[in-house]
């Protein structure tokens, strides 16, 4: 059987620390890539350079067009019968390009997504409780017909990306929001996207605290907004139904504590939701201790607050974007 052709495609911006141990991953790959091609969005650094010297494909734009558009041109510009987008910060697993080759011997499979490795190259605790979530997150979904498109390491048949339209170029700068996107038009099509754990990447991405938060208010204001947008259709969503519930668990906890000042009866029932929004987040806080010890899930149980209330936040951003009119 004549395995596809796959051709991966790097949307970049002054990737130049990072991008060399990404290509030297993809080279050593036990099934190589027909092609790599990477797309330096007006670097100011030697992302081309680095790129032409492992024989890379390089697409240059004058002006930074932002990370769906990127993608896009790199598609275009591929001749494989398979995408793989992934990031220039991203260490590709020996073998992950021949296990995709596998999910597309059917034919039924449109695309395929694979997972963040558990393990990455930092200590400190913001990177690891955001790499953690992202796994977490997707490994908790079902194997077939998902309806989301992670491009840090993500593929599809490029036949179908390009009858689908590619990305929406109206999401602009770092990507957020327009893989999960493509991902719910494609499932909408009927397109079937699985998911195969054993694609495994490595993402070398650090973090602080404030990144995290930020992020994460970035694309809950995005996914809110999508939301809004396909109000109505059905929607496919990697995040679980317990961290939706300790959203607004965790805001009626603030108004009960709000009220203490009205009655003091309000401080124990802030008590009991925040008991409940715990109880919501026990099981992540569970996986969290078995994979980096209780010491670190009882910080991540300090932090978790913070981050629910930046998605909270992010989410009221987006209700408040979209009566304006915004859409994006």
């Amino acid at each position: 059987m004549n395995r596809p052709r796959i051709s991966v495609v790097i949307p970049t911006r002054n990737g130049a620390l990072t991008l060399p141990a990404c290509l030297e991953s993809l080279r050593a790959a036990s099934l190589p890539p027909a092609e790599i091609i990477v797309v330096d969005d007006a670097s100011s650094d030697a992302t081309g350079d680095i790129a032409r010297r492992y024989g890379c494909g390089v697409i240059r734009t004058d002006e930074n067009i932002g990370a769906a558009r990127a993608k896009n041109r790199g598609a275009r510009a591929a001749t494989g019968d398979v995408l793989f987008f992934t990031d220039d910060d991203v260490i590709v697993s020996p073998d992950a390009l021949a296990r995709l080759a596998e999910d597309f011997d059917d034919a039924r499979v449109a695309g395929v997504v694979g997972l963040l490795d558990r393990a990455i190259p930092f200590e400190d605790f913001a990177s690891h409780f955001k790499n953690l979530w992202m796994r977490f997150t997707y490994a908790r979904m079902p194997r077939t017909r998902i309806g989301l498109f992670y491009t840090s390491v993500a593929a599809m048949r490029r036949e179908i990306f390009l009858a689908l339209g590619g990305f929406d170029e109206n999401y602009r700068g770092a990507s957020l929001a327009e893989d999960t996107e493509f991902g719910q038009r494609a499932w909408a099509a009927g397109h079937t996207i699985v998911l195969d754990p054993r694609v495994s990447v490595t993402h070398c991405k650090q973090y602080t605290p404030r990144e995290v938060l930020r992020t994460d208010f970035l694309r809950a204001r995005a996914l809110m907004l999508m939301r809004l947008r396909k109000w109505g259709q059905p929607f496919f969503t990697s995040v679980p139904t317990f961290y939706q519930l300790a959203v607004p668990m965790l805001f009626a906890a603030l108004g009960a504590l709000a009220f203490t000042l009205v009655h003091p009866i309000f401080l124990g029932v802030c008590l009991c939701l925040l008991l409940i929004t715990y109880g919501l987040l026990f099981t992540w806080l569970v996986y969290l201790a078995r994979e980096r010890g209780v010491g670190f899930a009882l910080l991540a149980a300090l932090f978790q607050p913070l981050d629910v209330l930046a998605v909270g936040a992010g989410m009221l951003a987006a209700l408040i974007a979209f009566v304006r009119g915004k859409k994006y």
